[in-house]
């Protein structure tokens, strides 16, 4: 109730994006050369995402954002690239790094009317030159959840499988 919230939101200036991101490897991403052909567009739509991060060759390079409701004025037959879609809205994806605060994250949220971010972290391990590598996604859901202490639910959760598959990722 109001204190569970009252208490979440004491702590909330102390929490840091890693604490509420999702891991990379439990995100929906797609190619940006990838063809949104009628299995694609099937599969993004039974993942209940609302927003599918778009990568060139490797996830850790992240070039913007495809919003599910982009994909109404698609005809599935003509298999219309990724790239295509992102260079006709141009939705650019917000960085941040594990050890912002969630404070920091929400100003920029409510800033940049954006509502998810990837999470970059340098990795320096191994031989070669160090490299900024995507950990995760965070999202404006992510922050509200944390606020008020529970799970938002809404009619995209899937339940009784391992995982929830919840609207932003």
């Amino acid at each position: 109730g109001e204190a569970t919230i009252l208490t979440h939101a004491l702590k909330f200036g102390k929490k840091t994006v890693k604490t509420v991101m999702t891991s990379v490897a439990d995100c929906t991403m797609l190619e940006v050369n990838q063809k949104l052909d009628m299995d694609v567009i099937t599969k993004i739509w039974q993942t209940g995402h609302s927003r599918i991060p778009i990568y060139q060759n490797s996830a850790n390079n992240l070039v913007g954002l495809l919003l599910v409701k982009d994909l109404i004025v698609l005809n599935p037959a003509d298999a219309t690239p990724v790239r295509t879609i992102l260079s006709f809205y141009g939705r650019k994806i917000h960085t941040v790094y594990p050890d912002d605060s969630l404070q920091k994250l929400l100003q920029t949220f409510k800033q940049s009317n954006s509502h998810m971010a990837i999470v970059q972290e340098v990795n320096n391990e191994g031989d070669s030159d160090p490299f900024y590598e995507t950990i995760g996604i965070v999202t404006l859901e992510d922050i509200i959840e944390e606020i008020i202490g529970e799970e938002i639910v809404d009619e995209t959760d899937i339940f009784g499988k391992k995982n929830i598959i919840f609207l932003f990722c």
